[in-house]
């Protein structure tokens, strides 16, 4: 399947991850996606990682951080 099947919020994540020198934080997405650092934003932004690694379209290291796969 290709990024077309994901709505268009979780199309930019993975635009953000893959353009990503190397692993992200969600801290990192939040930012590129123009949120503030707080909790409240970033929290969200690590749940939308967390499911996009879950169903097999992101890599998470043991550090929390997130690749493309």
């Amino acid at each position: 399947m290709g990024l077309e099947v994901l709505t268009s919020g979780y199309r930019r994540i993975m635009e953000i991850v893959a353009d990503a020198d190397g692993p992200v934080m969600a801290k990192d997405v939040a930012r590129s996606l123009g949120r503030d650092l707080t909790p409240g934003k970033v929290e969200p932004v690590r749940g939308q990682l967390r499911k996009l690694a879950d169903r097999g379209w992101l890599s998470r290291t043991g550090a929390g951080r997130y690749l493309p796969r």
